[in-house]
C-alpha cells in the first residue's frame, strides 16, 4: 500500500469538526429559508420573470409551500429504467475507440413476471465517431453521446412494451438516473449543440406519444436554485439585488430546505431557469420541471431526491401521480433509489476485467487484420508496476 493514512489522519479529524459546524450554522439558515418560504407561498407567479432573469428556480401556479402526499400506488403498472458507462478513447490503447455501454431494466409491478433485463454495447472507431469537427469524443462531449444513447434505448424499451396490452400491465413510467436537460460544451460549435440537443428531444416525443410518463431522479442533489429564489423573496424580488446582495442560502443544497417533507410527501413543483431549458426545450414543448421528493419509508430519516420531468407530465395529474407514486415505490425496493435504476447500472457497468478483454479482443483484431499491436511506454510500465503491486 503506498497510500500513507496515517498523515492524512490529523486532516480528517478537522473535517469532520469543520462539517459539524456547519451543520450547525446550517440550521438555522434552513430555518429562515423555511420561514420565507411560508411567508411568501402565494408570491410565486409575480416572481416568474425575476426569478427567470436571476438564474433561480422559476415558480409554478403551485404555492413555494406545496406539500403533496404520496398518491396510491397502481396495483398493475410498469417501470423502465436506464443508465450507461462509457470507456473514453486511450490514446496509450492499442488503437482509438470510444465504447458506450447501456443498460435497462423493465420492472411490472404487480404481474408477478421476472424484471426483464437488457444491455447493449457500441463500440466506436471511425473518425466521424471520434471527433466533433477538430475535437476528440471524450469528456463531456463523449458524456453527451453516452447521455443520448440512455434517451434513445429507453425510448426504444418504452415502444417493446407499448406493444404489449396495457390493460394487462398498466401505464408506464419511465426513468433515467441524473437530468433531463442535456449539458453541452459552450466551445462544442452550434450547429453540433442544437442537433444533439434536437436527437434528445425526438427521443422524448417518441416516449410521449406511447402514453408513457418520463421522469430523471437525481440522489442527493447538491443544486441550489430554491435557495436563489427564496433570496430574491428575501429582498423584495428585485434580480438585480438578488445578485448584489450575499445570498445567506448560497451553499446549502435545496434537499436540505425540504428534508421536513413527509416520508413520500413532494414539494412544489418549480421550472428549471436553465438556459438551454428556455432555449431549446421550452419551444419544442419539453420544458423541465422538478421537485423535491422524500423517498424514504416512514419513521426513518429524509431521504430527499430531485425528480425532473416534462411539462406534459407536470401538468397531467394522472402521469404526475404516477411518477410520484411509482417513484416512491421503487425507491422503498432499496431503500432510497430507484431498484430499475440500480440494476440498469450494474447492467451497463464495464468492469476492470472486462475492460482488459475488450483492449485483449481489440489487440487480436488488429493482428488478424496484419496489424502488430502495441501500448505506449507509459501504459506498458503503468500496467506492469500496478500488477507487481497487486502480487
Amino acid at each position: 500500500m503506498t497510500l500513507d493514512l496515517t498523515r492524512l489522519s490529523r486532516a480528517a479529524g478537522e473535517m469532520g469538526r469543520a462539517l459539524a459546524r456547519q451543520e450547525q450554522e446550517f440550521g438555522s439558515q434552513v430555518a429562515a429559508a423555511r420561514r420565507w418560504m411560508e411567508e411568501f407561498a402565494e408570491s410565486g407567479l409575480s416572481l416568474q420573470e425575476a426569478a427567470a432573469e436571476a438564474g433561480a428556480a422559476i415558480p409554478t401556479a403551485e404555492p413555494l409551500n406545496t406539500v403533496v402526499a404520496c398518491p396510491p400506488v397502481p396495483q398493475r403498472f410498469t417501470v423502465i429504467g436506464a443508465d450507461g458507462s462509457a470507456i473514453g478513447p486511450d490514446r496509450h490503447s492499442l488503437a482509438l475507440y470510444y465504447l458506450i455501454n447501456i443498460g435497462s431494466l423493465v420492472f411490472r409491478h404487480g404481474s408477478g413476471e421476472a424484471p426483464e433485463a437488457r444491455s447493449v454495447p457500441t463500440l466506436a472507431f471511425q473518425d466521424e465517431d471520434l471527433y466533433e469537427g477538430d475535437l476528440l469524443v471524450s469528456g463531456n462531449l463523449l458524456d453527451v453521446r453516452r447521455d443520448c444513447a440512455e434517451i434513445a434505448h429507453l425510448a426504444d424499451r418504452v415502444e417493446d412494451v407499448a406493444k404489449a396490452d396495457s390493460l394487462r400491465y398498466g401505464p408506464t413510467l419511465a426513468l433515467v438516473d441524473g437530468t433531463l436537460i442535456l449539458w453541452v460544451l459552450d466551445d462544442l460549435p452550434a450547429a453540433g449543440r442544437k442537433e444533439k440537443i434536437a436527437f434528445y428531444l425526438r427521443q422524448m416525443e417518441r416516449i410521449r406519444e406511447k402514453g408513457a410518463a418520463l421522469a430523471a431522479f437525481i440522489s442527493r442533489p447538491r443544486h441550489t436554485e430554491v435557495g436563489k429564489l427564496l433570496h430574491l423573496v428575501r429582498v423584495g424580488g428585485d434580480p438585480v439585488r438578488a445578485r448584489d446582495e450575499k445570498n445567506p442560502l448560497g451553499r446549502i443544497p435545496d434537499r436540505v430546505i425540504f428534508t421536513s417533507l413527509p416520508a413520500g410527501a413532494r414539494s412544489a413543483l418549480f421550472v428549471s431557469p436553465s438556459g438551454i431549458n428556455r432555449n431549446y426545450y421550452e419551444p419544442a414543448g419539453h420544458e423541465v420541471q422538478f421537485f423535491y421528493l422524500n423517498v424514504a419509508a416512514e419513521g426513518r430519516e429524509p431521504i430527499i431526491a430531485r425528480v425532473e420531468v416534462p411539462c406534459w407530465v407536470a401538468e397531467s395529474p394522472p402521469a404526475l401521480g404516477l411518477t410520484h407514486a411509482g417513484i416512491v415505490a421503487q425507491c422503498r425496493i432499496l431503500g432510497g433509489f430507484p431498484y430499475v435504476l440500480a440494476r440498469a447500472d450494474e447492467l451497463a457497468y464495464v468492469s476492470g476485467p472486462e475492460r482488459e478483454q475488450l483492449e485483449e479482443m481489440v489487440g487480436n483484431a488488429l493482428m488478424s487484420a496484419g496489424i502488430i499491436p502495441a501500448p505506449s511506454p507509459k501504459a506498458y510500465y503503468k500496467g506492469l508496476t500496478r500488477r507487481w503491486r497487486e502480487v
